[in-house]
Order: C-alpha cells, then structure tokens, then sequence
C-alpha cells in the first residue's frame, strides 16, 4: 500500500503528460521512501528502473543493459556510450522514462557518467520523450555532482525532489 507523497506524486505525473524531456532529480536520506515513490509512479508505465551497485563499472553497465532490454535479445552494449546511443534512438517516438537509483555508486564506478549523460542530453534527449530520473541517498554527491553549479549536469534538471521523512502529522 502506497502512503503519502501524493504531492510528488501529482508533480511527477504532471511532469510525465508534458511528452517532452524530463529531468528529476530525487535526493534525501536513507530510507525516507524515494524508491518506494518512483516505483509508485513508474508501476503502469513504459519504464526502465535500474538500482546501481557498488561496483565495478562493468557490473553497472551489465546491469543497466539487462534493465533497458529483454532477457532474449541479443543486443548487447560495449560502453555506456553504445547503450545511450541506443536510448538516443528509442525515446523519440514513444514516452520512456528511464530510473538510474542510487546514482552515486554508478558515477563512482565510472566518474565520466555525468559528462556522458550531459553530452547526450544536449545533443539528442533534449528534443526526445524521456523522462530521465536520478536517485541518490547520498546527499552531499546529489547536491555537489549532480546539482551543482560545477556539475556537467547544472542547469539541466527540470525538477528535483529533496525528500524528507514523514512526520507524525504527515
């Protein structure tokens, strides 16, 4: 059962009826329910929701592959480069939305993420229908490498969403 957040909630599917590029960034402490909400919003739509692991950069590429493709096809990605490109190609014609949580432990495993994700923004998902969200618990990175004026990514977020825990009123 889904509890509160109807807020966000509302604000996200707002977001989504825009058909055009989306991109939220959710930050807070552990716990504070981010994932249990984009799963909330993401439960009926055309979606790919990938939970980064601390790992190696492989292992995160792995990972996201497996989540943007079914478990019989045979396309396979090299690089991230090679599995945004393939993003590039298939958030044109329909609404996707696309969930990396947990964000830090992937741009640790591979620092150049950031620069890879602006570079495609820019260049191909800015005209697209993706719904991009990044998710971390680490607040300090979200805020710093994701948010901030130093970021690659500054300035291109259309929403964020710092989460706070409920209250006993709320």
């Amino acid at each position: 059962m889904f509890v509160g957040r109807e807020c966000e909630l509302n604000k996200l599917n707002t977001l989504y009826r825009s058909d055009q590029f989306e991109f939220a960034v959710f930050y807070g402490r552990r716990r504070v329910g981010k994932t249990t909400l984009i799963k909330e919003f993401i439960k009926d739509k055309k979606a790919h929701y990938y939970m980064a692991i601390e790992g190696t950069a492989t292992e995160n590429l792995a990972g996201l592959s497996a989540s943007l493709i079914s478990a019989d096809s045979r396309i396979s990605f090299g690089s991230f480069e090679e599995l945004f490109q393939y993003i590039d190609r298939t958030c044109t014609a329909e609404r996707q939305i696309l969930v990396i949580d947990e964000y830090p432990y992937l741009a640790a495993s591979y620092p150049t993420i950031s620069s890879l994700i602006q570079r495609h923004i820019d260049n191909c998902w800015l005209n697209s229908k993706l719904f991009l969200i990044l998710c971390g618990s680490s607040m300090s990175f979200m805020e710093n490498q994701v948010l901030g004026y130093k970021s690659p990514l500054y300035g291109r977020r259309t929403a964020q969403f710092k989460l706070h825990p409920f209250t006993f009123f709320k």
